[in-house]
């Protein structure tokens, strides 16, 4: 019996995630990817074939897309994770956004998972994260403080965009965010890092993407660069992804900017039907610009979201092969590559690549 519960003991050890992530280049080892509702899903619970005919379209597709990088991954012997759900729970209920993008709502900063909207979608997931490596809490009112689409990890540099909403729920009693930034500054600080705050209200991983010691992607003033990454070679570049998708013009008004799918620029009840059930689900895509969300699978690999000849010969210069993976309903989810995944466990440490 003793031998037996030992080895059940060392099968549960044995399977828990591993998680640190000290910077956005360093190896990746372990992966959440994102996960949509069925096709089944919308075919059951939307009988009106002008909506279900296309929202069935986005989910195989966006599952398919799902299955090309799970195999990128895999090829580069990364493990990769994804969250299940039993679908029939939310039939008729479409509050709450899929899990398509786990950059939203979780992070990783050091050896400890941050969750701040840690959803049914994910409980299996976080059951596999041991409690010393994990941070959960009760600041739901708070949209993604932790999320590591608004910090950038660059080994003892933490850059951390936030929008303060400095207010108390008077109801709970809940802190202000900006007790809560402070709570975590203090708490990163303690732990070592130097965290650079800005207030520039975006994620960082649609603005800069720092892909290796000494090479940034990046749109134009998004950082001092000149002052907080001294003799580092940025390649700025300019918002090209809205001149590739010319037909989201059509759409742009009655949409709000806030998504676009091909080929039904004109379906107007789709159009109404995601802009009163699904407005929790789509984000605010005018704003996003892909070209610079990106994933490294360690200093040397990268993976991004098209061809583009300045970018590729910047890479080439800096020893860094591109891997083309096209998510093709990004402009529906708001969310590219480094959205539609979570860094688990990276190997390396806290290294300090800006003294």
């Amino acid at each position: 019996m003793a031998y037996l519960i030992l080895f059940i003991c060392i099968e549960l050890k044995n399977n828990m995630i591993p998680i640190k992530g000290y910077a956005t280049f360093h190896p990746l080892k372990h992966c959440l990817i994102g996960k949509n509702f069925s096709s089944n899903f919308f075919k059951k619970n939307i009988k009106n074939t002008k909506i279900s005919d296309p929202l069935s379209r986005i989910a195989d597709e966006t599952e398919e897309d799902y299955q090309k990088l799970e195999k990128i991954l895999k090829d580069t012997n990364i493990k990769t994770y994804r969250p299940l759900w039993n679908e029939d729970k939310y039939n008729g209920n479409f509050d709450g956004r899929p899990p398509v993008c786990p950059r939203d709502h979780f992070g990783v900063i050091g050896e400890t998972f941050y969750a701040t909207h840690a959803t049914s979608f994910f409980s299996g997931i976080i059951k596999q994260i041991k409690k010393e490596n994990l941070f959960l809490n009760n600041w739901d009112y708070i949209h993604c403080l932790t999320s590591t689409a608004f910090i950038s990890r660059v080994g003892k540099d933490l850059f951390w965009d936030i929008t303060v909403e400095n207010k108390r729920n008077q109801s709970t009693g809940k802190l202000k965010q900006q007790e809560i930034i402070n709570f975590l500054k203090n708490k990163w600080e303690q732990e070592g890092f130097r965290v650079h705050i800005s207030h520039r209200g975006y994620h960082t991983d649609s603005a800069f993407c720092v892909v290796r010691p000494g090479c940034i992607v990046s749109l134009y003033d998004v950082q001092d660069y000149k002052e907080e990454f001294p003799g580092w070679d940025v390649l700025y570049l300019p918002d090209q992804s809205w001149s590739k998708v010319s037909p989201f013009l059509k759409m742009k008004e009655k949409v709000g900017g806030r998504w676009w799918l091909k080929g039904e620029e004109h379906n107007d009840q789709l159009i109404k039907f995601v802009n009163t059930w699904l407005k929790d689900w789509v984000g605010y895509v005018e704003e996003t610009v892909f070209d610079v969300n990106m994933l490294s699978i360690n200093e040397n690999t990268i993976i991004c979201n098209n061809y583009n000849k300045e970018v590729f010969d910047y890479f080439k210069k800096h020893s860094v092969e591109p891997i083309i993976f096209n998510f093709r309903h990004r402009y529906f989810w708001d969310g590219g590559i480094h959205c539609i995944t979570q860094d688990l466990y990276r190997e390396g440490t806290m290294e300090d690549y800006l003294s």
